[in-house]
């Protein structure tokens, strides 16, 4: 996905809008820079022979993080230049392993005017192709209005 050219427009969005699906699929050598870049030592995030014999998992585990970090990545390529990603909270709900496919997802849930800036919160959730969803949460983030 890229990032867009323009900012989307508070009052152009509904509630119930769905942004396009950002789709990731972190490889062993997206899992190893992760560590190294957030000093994570746990070596079932970069160490493949260890996690898939030691600790009996399928390969490399997707950190959290990076799925909260794909989910920032969906937010902040819809917003564009000139929109403000305010919030982003989530929870890891289930395991992602390398190679899985990543389906970053968001919904508008609730637009408002507070103090002149236009907010607009947004579910988020990462989903695999079988419906699993890995991670869940909520963001909010502030759109430009037309008259501003």
């Amino acid at each position: 996905m890229t990032t867009i050219a323009t900012t989307p427009r508070y009052e152009d969005i509904a509630v119930g809008l769905e942004l396009p699906v950002l789709t990731k699929q972190p490889r062993e050598i997206d899992l190893f820079l992760f560590s190294a870049v957030t000093w994570d030592t746990h070596r079932t995030h970069w160490d493949i022979p260890y996690a898939t014999e030691k600790e009996n998992l399928p390969g490399g585990l997707v950190h959290g993080h990076l799925q909260g970090a794909y989910l920032g990545q969906l937010l902040t390529d819809w917003l564009g230049p000139e929109g403000r990603l305010v919030r982003l909270g989530y929870q890891n709900r289930a395991m992602a392993i390398q190679g899985d496919q990543l389906d970053c997802k968001a919904r508008v849930t609730e637009r408002r005017e507070e103090d002149g800036r236009g907010l607009v919160v947004l579910q988020v959730w990462v989903e695999k192709p079988s419906g699993e969803v890995t991670t869940t949460g909520e963001a909010t983030v502030e759109l430009p209005k037309r008259d501003a």
